[in-house]
């Protein structure tokens, strides 16, 4: 497999202009912990401490888009009510354009959540579970409103994909205004729909899951040929069909009439939660799509983001390091992650009673010193956090001729190590804004330095917040330096 002709792909995924249309659910997670029995009811009571809103639905598919590098808008309604405000604030910080969403007079915004309970010593369970009630199709002003923002927005976009995940958003009258515009400005369609797939008449390609195919053929598919015959249906429907079948990976029903079973192109991961890897789906197909892809080459980073969407709890997104690391065979893929998803793993961590160690450095040319130095940190507490440095500080650290190895490949040996469990990319001269925002418990540095010669800046927030600093004695002779020294004495 060459990966980096997927990388080409991937790479070129900020240049797709995407449209999002359908059904958007908030999703709500509270975590926290049962501390006793109401005096009221005979139920528990739970300490929350923290609480998470992801959107949800088509709104799950337009955030994967934008988190894979998309220009991305969304179609669609909340109501008006807080959640509605909710939504579209996660929206914004997700770099997703809602000026498309319109405002339902008289229907809530579609709601669903969890609250799950756990502590240091206890797994995390659900414990309970909320929905809105089952919401009816748009009809009149806002139907009407949504067709306008299609249109509105269809001759500047790439791709439009569709979600239909509980027939609200998605009537025949809108199915036409898509299909129509996609003819008018030459737009690729793709579509995912949990029950109704025979409305997407006309879309270039449909992305069900094989029980989804099954549900619309009325075929219950549990081999090949039953495979087959939902694919023959969905067909009729959609030149091309791309049906996710789980760890068996996805299987393409091309236009002509061709089937190919895709696999996964790498190591399954442990399964944590499936919830939205559909939508993942979707959205990479389509990008995939919009710059040129093959399906099979669709099919293939597919089950690549699906593979790292489903190790992470909740509606999640996958951004394009984690699907490239991921297609390199390294299951280490999750362990980098951006400055926004620490604080939120971090908040979480603290609600648990996790210690939080920082430390981050160039490790250019990872040697035993950088090895012993990272356990010695890791056993400072119970989560260790490791900041790299972008190629483009360590040059201006280490001179022009550094780094030997570049940013992508030093964070997936970082992640390699076991004593590692999340690596982010910084390209500051110092970390003084990365520690007022995550807060770390412990602060590491190399036993080369003293509590008076380290960045007095950092040493103030640091003591600010009431944090601790490490001072770790490295390895005698173990440098980067000195290997690079005794490689040029030996040449």
């Amino acid at each position: 497999m060459d990966i980096s002709a997927y990388k080409h792909l991937v790479d070129r995924f900020g240049d797709v202009r995407v449209l999002v249309v359908g059904d958007i659910y908030l999703d709500e997670n509270a975590y926290g912990t049962v501390v006793g029995v109401s005096l009221e009811a005979p139920v528990p009571v739970l300490e929350v401490h923290e609480r998470r809103y992801n959107p949800g639905a088509a709104g799950n598919a337009a955030c994967n888009a934008a988190a894979l590098g998309a220009t991305t808008a969304i179609v669609g309604y909340v109501g008006d009510d807080i959640n509605g405000e909710i939504v579209r604030h996660e929206f914004d910080v997700r770099n997703v354009d809602t000026s498309g969403i319109v405002m339902h007079p008289s229907a809530p915004t579609n709601t669903y959540g969890k609250w799950r309970a756990g502590s240091f010593n206890a797994p995390v369970q659900e414990i309970l579970r909320t929905d809105t009630r089952k919401p009816t199709f748009v009809s009149g002003n806002v139907e009407d409103a949504i067709i306008a923002g299609i249109q509105q927005k269809a001759a500047n976009v790439d791709v439009i994909i569709v979600v239909d995940q509980v027939s609200s958003v998605v009537s025949e009258r809108v199915i036409e205004a898509i299909v129509t515009a996609a003819r008018e400005h030459g737009v690729l369609t793709v579509g995912d729909s949990r029950e109704r797939a025979g409305l997407m008449k006309g879309f270039d390609v449909l992305v069900p899951n094989d029980i989804e195919a099954g549900r619309w053929a009325g075929i219950d598919v549990c081999d090949e040929p039953s495979l087959q015959q939902a694919a023959d249906a969905l067909r009729q429907v959609a030149k091309n069909a791309l049906i996710t079948r789980g760890p068996l990976g996805i299987t393409v029903f091309a236009e002509d009439g061709s089937m190919v079973s895709v696999p996964l192109p790498v190591k399954p991961r442990e399964v944590i939660d499936v919830t939205g890897a559909g939508d993942t789906v979707t959205a990479t197909v389509a990008l995939t799509l919009a710059v040129g892809g093959t399906h099979h080459d669709a099919a293939t980073l597919g089950n690549v983001a699906a593979s790292v969407a489903v190790a992470k709890p909740g509606v999640v997104t996958v951004s394009p390091n984690e699907v490239i690391s991921q297609m390199a065979g390294h299951s280490t893929g999750s362990k980098l992650r951006t400055l926004d998803e620490l604080e939120k793993i971090i908040t979480k961590l603290r609600g648990t009673g996790k210690r939080i160690v920082w430390t981050n450095g160039c490790f250019d040319i990872l040697h035993i010193g950088h090895i012993m130095y990272l356990e010695n940190a890791a056993a400072q507490g119970d989560v260790l956090i490791v900041g790299l440095n972008t190629d483009e500080s360590v040059r201006e650290l280490k001179g022009p001729k550094r780094p030997f190895h570049p940013e992508d490949e030093r964070g997936i040996i970082l992640s390699a190590l076991a004593c590692v469990d999340y690596v982010t990319l910084f390209g500051d001269r110092d970390t003084t804004a990365i520690l007022e925002r995550l807060q770390p418990h412990i602060y590491a540095k190399g036993g080369d330095y003293t509590l008076e010669s380290i960045n007095q800046d950092e040493r103030r927030v640091i003591e600010g917040y009431g944090g601790h600093i490490a001072l770790l004695a490295g390895v005698e002779g173990k440098s980067t330096t000195s290997i690079i020294e005794k490689m040029n004495d030996d040449s």
